[in-house]
C-alpha cells in the first residue's frame, strides 16, 4: 500500500479486498486496521467500485468491530445494499448472511440465526455454489446451531457427510477438513461427550500441526483456544485432554 504505484484502481481495489481476509487469518490488526481505512477512502469516491464492494467493506467492518450490536447493523445495511441476489453477488450475500446469523447466534438469539444461516444456505444452493471453500464454515456453524437448539443429531449427521465429501474429494489434511473435525468435537464437547470430543480435536490439531508447520504461532493459539474450551472438566481428566492434544 505505500509503494505501489496506484495506477489501476478497480485492480488495486480487488487486491486490498482479497489480501484482507489473509490478514486476518494471521491476525494481523494493523494491516487490517490500514486496510479498511483505505477501502474506506477508496469507495467513498461514486466512481471507484460497485455495490457489492461497498457491502463487503461493511460485511469486513463488522467482522472487526467490537460491539455485537453495531456488527450486527453494519451487515444488515451490507445485505440492504444486495436487495437483489444475482449470480454476481450470490457468494457475498450468502456469506453476509451466515456472518450475520453467527452474530445472532453468539448473541443467544437462535431464530434469528437460524433464519440468516439458513438464508445463507439456501442461495448457495440456488447458485450451486455448496462445493465452494466458503461453504464449509457455513455448514459448520449452522451444524454447531442446530446442537444449539437440540438437533444434535442432524447437525453431526451434516458434519460428517461434509467431511466424507471434502475427504473424497480433496484431502483429509486440509484446513477445511480440520474445521469440521473442529465443529464435530465442539458440538461432542457441549454434549458432555469429552473423550470423543478430544478425538476429534486431536484429529484438527494435527491438520493444523502439518499445514501451519510454518507458523508455530497459530498452532499454539489454536492449541489455546481448544483447550479453553474445557472449563468445567476436572484435574484429572484435564491432564488427559492435554496429554492427548499434545500427542496428536
Amino acid at each position: 500500500m505505500a509503494v505501489t504505484v496506484k495506477d489501476h484502481m478497480a485492480f488495486y481495489l480487488r487486491f486490498l479486498e482479497d489480501v484482507f481476509p489473509y490478514m486476518e487469518k494471521y491476525h494481523d490488526k494493523t494491516g487490517m486496521g490500514r486496510v479498511l481505512s483505505e477501502l474506506t477512502v477508496l469507495l467513498e469516491n461514486p466512481s471507484c467500485g460497485t455495490v457489492n464492494d461497498r457491502a463487503l467493506l461493511l460485511d469486513y467492518k463488522s467482522s472487526q468491530e467490537k460491539k455485537t450490536e453495531k456488527a450486527v447493523q453494519l451487515r444488515k445495511d451490507a445485505l440492504a445494499l444486495l436487495s437483489e441476489i444475482t449470480a454476481g453477488n450470490a457468494h457475498l450475500a450468502a456469506n453476509i448472511n451466515a456472518n450475520l446469523g453467527s452474530l445472532y447466534r453468539q448473541a443467544g438469539e437462535y431464530a434469528l440465526a437460524r433464519s440468516y444461516m439458513e438464508r445463507g444456505i439456501s442461495i448457495l444452493e440456488q447458485y450451486k455454489l455448496t462445493n465452494t471453500h466458503d461453504s464449509i464454515p457455513q455448514i459448520c456453524n449452522y451444524a454447531m446451531l442446530l446442537a444449539d437448539v437440540g438437533e444434535t443429531s442432524r447437525g453431526m449427521a451434516a458434519l460428517r457427510k461434509l467431511s466424507r465429501v471434502i475427504k473424497e474429494n480433496h484431502s483429509d489434511m486440509s484446513g477445511d477438513y480440520a474445521v469440521i473435525q473442529e465443529a464435530m468435537g465442539g458440538i461432542c464437547l457441549a454434549q458432555g461427550n469429552v473423550r470423543q470430543a478430544t478425538e476429534y480435536f486431536k484429529c484438527a490439531t494435527h491438520i493444523y500441526e502439518v499445514i501451519w508447520e510454518d507458523a508455530p504461532e497459530l498452532i499454539e493459539e489454536k492449541y489455546n483456544e481448544i483447550m479453553g474450551l474445557y472449563p468445567q472438566i476436572g484435574s484429572v481428566l484435564g491432564q488427559y485432554v492435554a496429554h492427548a492434544l499434545q500427542k496428536s
